[in-house]
């Protein structure tokens, strides 16, 4: 825990910002942190949050929450367009476009959220287990 707060800089709120030297901002004490990564623009997406007891200790990899508003607010945008084409035109030109809308509300959430999850989480976890010099088990559930 000593490296892990040798490589966070120490804030109360977990904001990106440039010119950081260390890895990660954050919160760490004696067994828990929470940090996210110091990569400017994307690393703010994953929250990593840990707690750690002897040798053992367990790792939560979350979406952090302006990240689940933003995303949130771009998942009703095919909604909101089919409202509107419903209201301004007529119901067959709305059912017309609904597989586009649902092909851009599926690619969002599985494509443009997934992979950026996944990508932006690895990266993290990979610096932390780096930094911690740890071995990692993943139970996911």
């Amino acid at each position: 825990m000593a490296d892990l707060k040798r490589n966070t800089k120490l804030k109360s709120g977990l904001l990106s910002e440039y010119g950081i030297k260390e890895d990660f901002i954050g919160q760490v004490n004696q067994s828990e942190f929470k940090i996210i990564s110091s990569l400017v623009g994307f690393g703010a997406l994953c929250v990593l949050i840990g707690k750690f007891e002897n040798k053992n200790g367990q790792i939560e990899i979350r979406f952090h929450k302006a990240f689940k508003i933003l995303f949130s607010i771009m998942l009703s945008y095919p909604i909101i367009g089919f409202i509107i084409i419903w209201q301004t035109e007529e119901i067959e030109t709305a059912l017309n476009l609904l597989p586009t809308l649902i092909f851009a509300f599926l690619a969002t959430r599985f494509i443009f959220m997934e992979l950026s999850f996944r990508i932006i989480s690895k990266i993290g976890l990979n610096k932390l287990t780096q930094t911690l010099g740890i071995k990692t088990r993943h139970n996911i559930g």
